[in-house]
Order: C-alpha cells, then structure tokens, then sequence
C-alpha cells in the first residue's frame, strides 16, 4: 500500500511540475535577481544556515539582500515585513522559527504565502538589491535565476525515496533542474563514506560545494562557553528538527570527547513551539539547537539551565564566485569589488 501511495504523490509532484513547464499553471519574476535554496527532502539539510551565509556575504559586499520564506508553520497570515535588517518587528511565532533564525543574523525577511507578493512588498518598503528564497526549490510560482540545492550528505536523494516511503518530496530525478548541488552533514560521515560520497557527485554534470560545518561553542542567550563546562558533568538534550537523530548522534560523540554523560534525550517534532516545555531537572542543564533554543522564554531557559549548541557553517570561495558569475551571465548583474571576471 505504501508502494502505491508513494507512486500516486511522485506522479502528483511531476505533474504539478509539467503544469508550470507547459506554462499552464503560471509563474512570475521579480525586477532583481533571485537566489533559490532548497531542497529535495523534508527539513532538516541546512538550507536556512546556508541561506544565511550567502545572504551575509551579498551584504559584505554592500548590498542589501533579502530573504524571502514562507515562514512555515508561523502562526500569523498574509504578509509580514520581519526584519529590515537593522530592527525585527515581530516575535518568532508571528515571523516562523527559520525567517526569525535569519533575522537574528541581521538579515532583512519579508514572510508570506505567496513569495512574488511577499517581494513586491519588500521592494517598495527594503529596497533590496538581491532576493535568497529559503527552502525555494518547490516554490515554481516565483522564476528564479539561480537553484541551489542543499544535499545532506548522510541521507542525499539517490538513496531516498518520495513520501512516504522516503523523505523525497519529489522525484530523484528533479535534482535535474538545479544549477548547483550544496552538500552539508559530511562531519558525520566516515573517511570512507566521504570518498563515496565524492565519486558519486562527480558523475553528475553540475557543480557542487561541500560546506565546512563546526560545534564548538555553547551559549545562554547572552555569554558564549566553549567545551570544557561540560566536563564531568550530567546533562539532557532535546530538539525539535527534521532529523533529531543526527543532533543527538554528534552530542553523543561529543560526550565522549569531551567526557560527560548524557543522562535524557527528548525529541520533538519539527517546528516544535515549546509552549509548555516540562524536562527533567536533575541534570546539570540541557543543550538543544539554536534554532529551538529562540523558541524558549527565557524563565523556561533558567529554570533548566538550557544552553544552545552554535552552528558555524563556512561555505568555500569558489561558491560565492560561482553565483557571480552565474547572475552576470544571466542577468547582468555585478556584484562590487567582484573577483569574477565574466
């Protein structure tokens, strides 16, 4: 029955893409250029940590980018201006947890359904140079002039399967229409599992970057620790992510480097909104993501002692002038102090 369930939506998923092809179901384009970056599965690949690097390099460079989200499970509607990129207008139930994770970046969001209005909207209040989608790769109704997609390297879409089977939301096949493959994850992976990894990437004809990802660094919300307060220590951690397993598995490496011991793991779902979060209390605090830490109120971040894991992702040089060069082709658009000569 499964088999069948998932042959149905892998059929729905490549009509709907058929429909927009054939002009049938229509898109529109924005008056600058637009960045998409997403993916083929459901969450958890570090699309939005990737969309928050390359937003911050268009801004060191002096441009004003702004991204575009859906703001998935938020709980608000319609249009909303998040962040100007200087100030955040709205909490994170209104704005949704990842569009709020890049406002705290200092990066300007525009939230909303449809993404070609949530843009007009933000060219007449931000004036943007530069427009980046989050999780953009299904977003047909907005024409984009790049489609980067991020691979998670311990679960990538030749060994997946669409829903509900696997974690696909559409066809294998649909990695066709990206310009350029984003991997992420390969920290978990063994030397030999990397050496596997590559060989594959290497058979398809598209360029692809491997990000340098790092778990170094604690923080309360206000002072930043390294490692070592957690020496000889108990604690507890929880998330609420499109794959838990892979944050407890490296907390679990983590303990054993760095010697204390995990006494709870609690997982919740993704987007999890921690309204009523009850945890145990006879550890020495608990560590969970930056991106549910946000969600917290401070009172409930005390009472546990709760601490957030930071995310550092460094994406390579030869990205960065991979879409310079691909906007200038494309659109004619230079970036200041470009090193990319068309």
């Amino acid at each position: 029955m499964k088999k069948l369930i998932t042959k149905i939506y892998e059929n729905l998923a490549s009509l709907r893409r058929k429909l927009y092809k054939a002009g049938i179901l229509k898109t529109k384009r924005l008056e600058i250029p637009v960045i998409s970056i997403g993916n083929l599965s459901f969450g958890g690949t570090g699309k939005t940590p990737v969309t928050i690097e390359t937003a911050k390099y268009f801004k060191q460079k002096g441009l004003k980018p702004c991204v575009l989200s859906r703001g998935y499970k938020r709980k608000s509607k319609g249009i909303i201006i998040v962040s100007d990129g200087e100030k955040i207008f709205v909490d994170v139930k209104t704005a949704g947890d990842e569009p709020y994770l890049i406002a705290k970046a200092g990066i300007p969001v525009v939230v909303g359904e449809n993404r070609y209005k949530a843009g007009l909207k933000a060219l007449e209040e931000i004036k943007p140079d530069i427009f980046i989608l989050d999780d953009g790769f299904q977003h047909y109704q907005l024409e984009r002039d790049i489609n980067i997609l991020v691979i998670d390297a311990t679960q990538p879409f030749w060994k997946d399967e669409p829903f509900p089977s696997g974690r696909l939301r559409e066809p294998r096949s649909f990695n066709k229409y990206a310009d350029a493959f984003v991997i992420t994850k390969t920290f978990l992976l063994s030397e030999e599992e990397k050496k596997e990894l590559l060989l594959h990437l290497n058979r398809y004809t598209k360029p692809f970057f491997v990000v340098k990802e790092e778990f170094n660094r604690l923080t309360d919300g206000n002072l930043e620790y390294n490692f070592d307060i957690m020496v000889n220590v108990d604690i507890g951690v929880f998330a609420g992510l499109g794959n838990n397993q892979q944050f407890f598995k490296y907390m679990l490496d983590c303990a054993k480097k760095c010697g204390f011991k995990i006494k709870y793991t609690k997982s919740f779902p993704d987007h999890y909104d921690y309204e009523d979060l009850k945890l145990n209390e006879d550890v020495d605090f608990w560590i969970t993501t930056y991106k549910d830490f946000i969600k917290i109120p401070p009172e409930v971040r005390k009472k546990y002692n709760i601490f957030a894991l930071i995310y550092d992702l460094k994406l390579p040089e030869d990205y960065f002038e991979y879409l310079e060069k691909k906007l200038y082709i494309r659109k004619g658009f230079k970036i200041p102090n470009s090193k990319v000569i068309p």
